[in-house]
C-alpha cells in the first residue's frame, strides 16, 4: 500500500489454504483500526483480489484501489478495449485524460489517430467520453487502467513482492511448521531480521557516500 510516502506493515496470519481475497476486507479494517487518522492514498494488489468488495472497503478507508483485473470468463465489450477504454469507429482506444473527484467521473479524449482519420471531416467521432467510477469499481480505476500513471503507481507492488519473496527464502518462512501464536513469532522474528539487516546495509551505504 502506498500511504503517501510511508509505509505500514499491518499483517493478519492465516492458514495456507485460506483465498487472500476473504482476508483483504479484514487486513484493510484492521490498517485503519490501527492508524485511524492515516488515509492510505492506494491499495495496490494483484488479480487475486479482484473482488468489488475490496475496491468499497478501500475506499472506505480513503483508499484508492489499484488492482490488477481478473476477467473470469467475462467477455469484453466490442466497444472497449483490455483496459475498459472506449474505442472509436475505427477500433483506436480513446485517452484517459483526467478524473473529476466532484462527479466521479473518468474523462477520456480522442485517439491520436484521430488526426488521419477520414471521419473527422464529418464529425462522426465523439471527442469525449466521460465514465463513472461507481458504475464498475472493478473496471474503472483512479487513475484509468491503462493509463502511465496507473503503470508508474502500481510498479510499487513488485518492490513489495521482492520483500515477500526474500522472506520466504532467506528467512525461512516457507518453512514455519507451527500455529497460532508460535507461527507469529517466527514471522514477527523474520520481519525484524530482516528489517534490522536492511537498516545496518542502508547506514553503511550512507556512510560510504558521506566518506567519498
Amino acid at each position: 500500500m502506498d500511504c503517501k510516502s510511508q509505509y505500514i506493515l499491518s499483517s493478519l496470519l492465516s492458514s495456507g489454504n485460506v483465498n487472500d481475497g476473504k482476508m483483504a476486507i479484514p487486513l484493510l479494517k484492521a490498517l485503519h483500526e490501527l492508524r485511524p487518522n492515516l488515509k492510505p492514498s492506494y491499495t495496490l494488489l494483484d488479480a487475486g483480489y479482484d473482488y468489488t468488495p475490496i475496491y468499497q472497503q478501500a475506499k472506505v478507508i480513503g483508499s484508492r484501489a489499484l488492482i490488477d483485473y481478473n476477467p473470469r470468463n467475462e467477455q469484453l465489450p466490442e466497444d472497449k478495449d483490455k483496459y475498459f477504454r472506449p474505442k472509436c469507429q475505427q477500433g483506436h482506444s480513446y485517452r484517459y485524460d483526467s478524473y473529476d473527484s466532484q462527479y466521479d467521473t473518468l474523462k477520456y479524449t480522442q485517439p491520436k489517430e484521430c488526426k488521419e482519420c477520414p471521419l473527422k471531416e464529418n464529425n462522426q467521432c465523439q471527442k469525449v467520453f466521460k465514465v463513472k467510477v461507481s458504475s464498475d469499481p472493478r473496471k474503472y480505476t483512479v487513475p484509468a487502467r491503462g493509463s502511465e500513471s496507473y503503470f508508474e503507481l502500481y510498479k510499487q507492488r513488485t518492490a513489495v513482492e521482492r520483500v515477500n519473496a526474500y522472506l520466504k527464502e532467506y528467512f525461512q518462512l516457507n518453512n514455519i511448521r507451527h500455529r497460532g501464536n508460535l507461527a507469529k513469532v517466527d514471522f514477527e522474528f523474520s520481519i525484524l531480521a530482516y528489517t534490522l539487516c536492511k537498516l545496518a546495509v542502508d547506514r553503511l551505504n550512507k556512510s560510504k557516500r558521506i566518506a567519498a
